[in-house]
């Protein structure tokens, strides 16, 4: 693993990493070096000096020059900590195997390379353009240091490499290291380092498993045990135990807890006695390091490998590639669109880094159409295969010299990439909106129009129309346009607008539907324009025969009846992916329907999927209606902060929460904003929105607000304790490898796995995870064991959900969420509600409507439901409150961005408080981070295809049949092209070759998917 600190102090640092006190060597300067090829063009070779190492830390290099600060600040340079797994410090320093020693300290080298070629760059004046720019400048001087124990004097191999701020340019001068992007690139450097160390492991005879937390490729060596593991590491239980108190787990979170606990070093250590008790201990658990090192020894003599004995006896080289992957955990598929080579074309290894880079690319894609290169390298070497970083670029750079994978932006950096499949899906979501372009009648005469939505907006109640909900009202009611948009940003009354165009289409005997991507949001913009309501999911599910090609006769004939002129409307269309969207706008086209209106902003949250295609069509010709005028803020605190956000202007919007800011210690957020809302009136307080941008900072928030109450005797006397289970947030490409497969999870699934023995709505607690296999203790008792990598891939859902067991307190009056839908008790996912009673195991609850829900002990939503004092963003979005308390922490930087920012402060009608850590970190974070999905259109620069291309698709499914053969035709048609290659076989004339079995495997999984829905 890799983790970057900024050197915060030069002498400090100096006599930190030059002291004699680690059992490397008896000195610890004969366990250091200096690094790079900076290094090199000084001169500087060998251990490091501790005068020179004091000298140009302070910026002076001893060819005579300085590196100057910027207005008498100088950075002293950035400290990139490599360690490894607990295993390896084990085998080497209890063990012996000082073989492990020299594959680290090589292994840190070749990621040092790896940053120098890919990451160091400095900044120098560009005359033409007026201003200093990032230069590449593949150099770095470094000072290394090889230290062994943790301050618990526990085995702990690592290296801190120092990379002093100084750089060499082109033009032969020394400046400071630009340094963002060593961060950028903290992961994949340490994806880097894993895979290196971990290729040098197995090459000296050990096997390798992935480790608990396998991030960046993280591994251990297989035959130490966890129990072993945990014995000697009482430093890392220190961290975790105390990152725990505040709810916290993530790395950077990890990090700081590790600061905060973290012991004097001890000046004069007893070496020998530390010796004995490692030995002590190893004797206590059982731990005999020799047999796994006399076995190694064996195997590295006869140069084996675990992947060379894997293949021993298997004939052909698409065979042993199969394997290789198979024991990877990926299911190569022929035609995958990333590999269209025929399978024994590429060696076993090169196929095996040709399937990791798919399979990472199809992960990264479901998130992002866009992704950089350094995410797509890590993601693929996280895949643990029998290659290195050098393997997995050069596949990338195949792809893209194929035009596979296609990149954006200067070649010399952190590039990024999409797919041919991202790319077409873009274009064809603009292509069907264009299509539909003059293809309608207007919904109402244009004479009258503006009077009529007057008088219905009075008949329902509402405040009279202003002039830009008035415009969209009739832009929308007089187009001859299919597909309408709406942009308005928060508050600005978009769904008051659409309530009266609802009850005109009405009156023109039209069927209206409103939608939205969640079913709280889409209940309630049914009830602001009186429309049958529905989730996007739900909507599309209903209808998935029809746009699958499978549906009868009749269903079509009922779907266009039933679409046929109507009024779709979609609330926070923001909210909605690529794939999604263009399936929405295929059923309108097909099912002839009156006006698709997509209302939202561009400026607030989008999908978690990927894709903005409402950002994205907002640039094409198509209707669109603007309304600007907020009706939201109510005071002039909430005014002034909507008119900054509005302008983009962040700086702004900081001076005017700053009346309004409370800066406590770190860790102290959630306590002091829950003390704040509980010490409010009841009343207040149901006015008052605590929000959160994620999870750990929401958890500790509910847990200070309960607690809070608690002490104010606010709440009941009667309690309960819940196991609840927390959804973990992860890919159906992630699903299928095993890092989201912890013991003590709960899997759930979603979808019919025949061959694997499972049925939709069964789940199992993982309790054991080996060998690529996932063991199951099902509810009725039986250990079932799933094999995550057989999957299926090309499903629209999840096949399986994965949740984290968590523990909550349940008091009489708490206030609750739903965090499931329960449609037969009309209970929706994020709807609020209130306990009313505890009696024993049974539950009563008070939904937001009134009703009481009895739920007895064993009732599934009792596992389905959080606290509800705070909320994160996402959630919040839709939502209005009178008042806010915003916790954001410098910790959350990752999460601390332009539009979770304005959602946050623009759910506020009168009074908005800021409680954080740091202000000004805060503040930088959400000016350099705007949230924005990445576009494939906009990386590879392509045009937006005319709807000529996407014709009705009648006549264009006759021309792709001809050319690309039927299958790939009906594909598009399904939207299902991304699962096809474009790539035709070699024989004259012939169509895609097709496996007999699976025109039967498609039907199923199409079942599947209309079941989960």
């Amino acid at each position: 693993m890799i983790h970057v600190n900024a050197v915060t102090s030069g002498a400090g640092t100096v006599e930190y990493l030059t002291q004699d006190n680690y059992y490397t060597s008896d000195q610890a300067l004969d366990s250091s070096e200096w690094l790079g090829k900076g290094a090199a063009a000084l001169g500087l070779s060998g251990s490091v000096d501790k005068d020179m190492f004091a000298a140009v830390i302070e910026g002076k290099l001893p060819d005579g020059s300085e590196i100057q600060g910027k207005d008498g600040v100088r950075r002293f340079g950035d400290e990139l900590h490599f360690s490894v797994s607990k295993s390896v410090s084990l085998m080497a320093l209890v063990g012996g195997d000082k073989r492990l020693i020299e594959a680290f300290t090589e292994s840190a080298k070749v990621a040092l390379k790896w940053a120098e070629k890919n990451v160091v760059e400095a900044r120098v004046w560009d005359n033409e353009l007026g201003t200093a720019v990032p230069e590449r400048t593949g150099n770095l001087l470094v000072a290394s240091f090889l230290h062994d124990v943790n301050r618990n004097m526990e085995p702990h191999l690592h290296i801190h490499a120092v990379g002093i701020n100084a750089t060499q340019t082109a033009d032969g001068k020394w400046r400071a290291v630009h340094n963002p992007e060593f961060y950028r690139a903290q992961h994949a450097m340490s994806a880097v380092h894993n895979a290196e160390m971990r290729a040098r492991v197995e090459a000296l005879g050990y096997e390798t498993v992935p480790a608990r937390e396998a991030v960046d490729g993280a591994f251990e060596i297989r035959g130490v045990s966890r129990e072993v593991i945990e014995a000697f590491s009482t430093r890392r239980a220190e961290v975790v135990a105390e990152a725990a108190k505040d709810g916290r787990s993530s790395a950077r979170e990890l990090e700081l807890a590790a600061l905060s606990t973290r012991k004097g070093k001890e000046m004069s250590p007893d070496m020998a006695g530390q010796k004995e008790r490692w030995e002590e201990t190893a004797n206590r658990v059982g731990f005999d390091p020799q047999p796994l090192i006399d076995k190694a020894l064996a195997r590295s003599s006869a140069e084996q490998t675990v992947w060379t004995r894997l293949v021993t006896g298997i004939r052909g080289i698409g065979a042993k590639g199969m394997a290789i992957a198979s024991a990877m955990g990926l299911t190569p598929k022929d035609r995958d669109a990333l590999v269209p080579e025929r399978l024994g074309r590429l060696d076993p290894k090169a196929f095996a880094a040709a399937h990791a880079v798919a399979s990472a690319a199809r992960e990264l894609g479901e998130r992002e159409a866009a992704f950089s290169r350094n995410d797509l390298i890590r993601h693929s070497l996280e895949r643990q295969g029998p290659f290195t970083v050098e393997a997995i670029e050069a596949r990338i750079e195949q792809l893209q010299q194929r035009g596979l994978l296609i990149g954006g932006g200067p070649a010399d950096r952190d590039r990024m990439l999409t797919t041919q499949q991202a790319v077409a899906i873009e274009n064809k979501v603009v292509a069907l909106a264009l299509a539909g372009k003059g293809s309608v009648q207007p919904i109402a005469e244009r004479d009258g129009a503006v009077a009529r939505l007057q008088e219905q907006a009075r008949a329902i109640g509402l405040r009279r129309l202003n002039q830009g909900q008035e415009k969209a009202g009739a832009d929308i009611l007089v187009s001859k346009d299919r597909v309408h948009l709406v942009q308005g940003g928060a508050g600005v009354g978009k769904s008051a607008a659409l309530a009266p165009v609802a009850a005109i289409a009405r009156e023109e005997e039209r069927n209206v539907v409103a939608l939205s991507h969640v079913g709280r949001i889409a209940r309630e913009f049914g009830e602001k324009t009186a429309a049958p309501a529905s989730t996007v999911d739900g909507f599309l599910a209903r209808y998935a025969r029809v746009l699958g090609g499978s549906a009868s006769a009749e269903r079509v004939a009922e779907a266009r009846e039933e679409l046929s002129g109507a009024l779709v409307m979609v609330d926070e269309a923001s909210q909605i992916g690529t794939d999604r969207l263009a399936r929405l706008i295929d059923l309108a086209n097909r099912m002839d329907v009156g006006r698709l209106v997509l209302a939202g902003d561009i400026k607030q949250l989008p999908a978690i999927e990927a894709g903005k295609p409402f950002a994205q069509l907002q640039g094409q010709d198509l209707g669109r209606s603007d309304i600007a005028e907020n009706l939201r803020a109510q005071t002039p605190q909430m005014q002034a902060l909507n008119r900054a956000l509005g302008d983009g202007d962040i700086d702004q919007a900081f001076k005017e929460l700053k009346a309004a800011t409370t800066e406590v210690a770190p860790g102290n957020i959630p306590k002091t904003a829950a003390n704040m809302w509980a010490e409010l009136s009841k009343d207040q307080r149901d006015s008052t929105v605590l929000l959160a941008a994620g999870r750990a900072m929401r958890s500790a928030g509910n847990a200070e607000a309960q607690k809070a109450l608690a002490a104010r005797g606010e709440l009941g006397a009667n309690s309960i304790r819940l196991d609840v289970l927390d959804r973990v947030t992860i890919t159906r490409e992630g699903a299928r490898q095993l890092k989201g497969y912890h013991e003590g999870r709960v899997v759930a699934f979603q979808t019919n796995l025949p061959s694997q023995k499972f049925q939709r709505g069964e789940r199992g607690e993982v309790v054991d995870v080996s060998d690529g296999k996932v063991e199951l203790h099902m509810g009725d008792g039986e250990l079932r064991t799933l094999d995550p990598s057989r999957l299926p891939a090309n499903l629209k859902h999840d096949a399986v959900t994965i949740f984290e067991r968590k523990s909550i307190a349940l008091h009489e009056q708490d206030r609750i969420r739903w965090t499931a839908k329960d449609g037969e008790r009309g209970l929706l996912n994020g709807d609020i509600a209130h306990v009313e009673r505890i009696d024993g195991g049974k539950v009563t609850i008070k939904a937001g409507d009134g009703k009481l829900h009895e739920l007895p002990q064993g009732d599934s939503m009792l596992e389905r439901l959080d606290l509800a004092y705070a909320i994160n963003v996402h959630v919040a979005q839709g939502m209005t409150a009178k008042d806010g308390i915003i916790m954001m922490s410098e910790r959350e930087r990752a999460l601390n961005n332009t539009a979770s920012f304005l959602v946050a402060v623009t759910r506020i009608a009168e009074h908005a408080t800021l409680v954080t850590d740091n202000p000004d970190r805060v503040q930088r974070q959400v000016e350099t981070r705007t949230g924005e999905k990445t576009s494939a259109m906009d990386v590879s620069k392509t045009e937006t295809k005319s709807p000529e291309h996407y014709p009705g698709f009648k006549e264009d499914l006759q021309k792709l049949s001809e050319k690309l053969g039927p299958e790939y035709a009906m594909a598009v048609l399904q939207n299902r092209e991304r699962d096809i290659t474009l790539e035709k076989p070699l024989g004259r004339g012939s169509e895609p070759a097709r496996d007999k079995g699976e025109p039967a495997r498609d039907i199923q999984r199409s079942l599947d998917v209309e079941r989960s829905r």
